[in-house]
């Protein structure tokens, strides 16, 4: 596999010197990379497209458009790109997790800890691609559609229907039973029931320092007596990218 990473950096020396420690670590791997470097979030976001990459070390302290904010829109676009927070300080950790980051390094580096990072993101990248295959039948009236669960932002219980928003769909309405569809997405990690007949889809969260901020601009409610523990599933879950990928 050709992995495609970007770098974006306003110092120059800390992106030689990242760039070259990844390198290193490809001239032993079964897979191949392919390095792009940009000196701010402006410059890179002239050549991004989604899935141009497969994952994106951002600096947090940039001019202009920070790395915090650079990685919330790339979030909003791709749930499933693998984003690295760099910093020299361990103080922004609590923001960024919130955007499903996989993993935050602060400089300077040790080697050995960017090589470990990188172990969990080589075995991240198949596991994504078998993810990405999983389907699921959802009826319709009169019919069924074939969703992929990646596809699938989050489905919620409306009277006697259940409306499925979906990325590249965008919402479909359902006339299965909202306990039967949430059943069927239960079985997949990625699915957090966080309301009573809401369930969502963790990858495509972008915040829930509120309501439930997901891609495509929605916004459902939390389960506000529930607040603590689905905080807590959530932030298990972004940790699993981190820890067990």
């Amino acid at each position: 596999m050709d992995i495609k990473i970007a770098i974006v950096d306003d110092s120059k020396f800390d992106i030689e010197r990242l760039a070259a420690t990844i390198r290193r670590y490809f001239e032993t791997s079964s897979h191949t990379v392919s390095l792009f470097s940009f000196s701010n979030s402006e410059e890179f976001l002239q050549s991004y497209s989604v899935a141009a990459y497969n994952a994106v070390f951002l600096d947090i302290f940039m001019d202009g458009i920070n790395g915090v904010e650079l990685g919330r829109r790339l979030r909003a676009d791709d749930p499933i790109l693998a984003i690295v927070f760099v910093t020299g300080s361990p103080d922004m950790y609590s923001e960024t997790a919130p955007l499903g980051m996989f993993d935050y390094l602060e400089k300077p580096f040790m080697i050995e800890r960017v090589f470990s990072l990188l172990d969990r993101m080589t075995a991240y990248f198949p596991l994504v691609r078998d993810r990405e295959e999983k389907t699921v039948v959802i009826k319709i009236p009169y019919s069924e559609i074939q969703l992929a669960l990646s596809d699938l932002i989050c489905a919620v219980a409306n009277n006697h229907i259940t409306e499925i928003y979906t990325q590249s769909k965008g919402m479909i309405k359902s006339n299965m039973k909202f306990s039967d569809i949430s059943e069927l997405l239960s079985e997949d990690i990625r699915f957090l029931e966080c309301n009573r007949g809401i369930i969502v889809n963790m990858d495509h969260i972008l915040s829930m320092t509120g309501n439930v901020q997901l891609t495509g601009g929605i916004t459902v409610p939390i389960k506000i007596r529930c607040r603590s523990e689905l905080l807590k599933k959530y932030s298990s879950y972004s940790a699993h990218r981190i820890t067990d990928n």
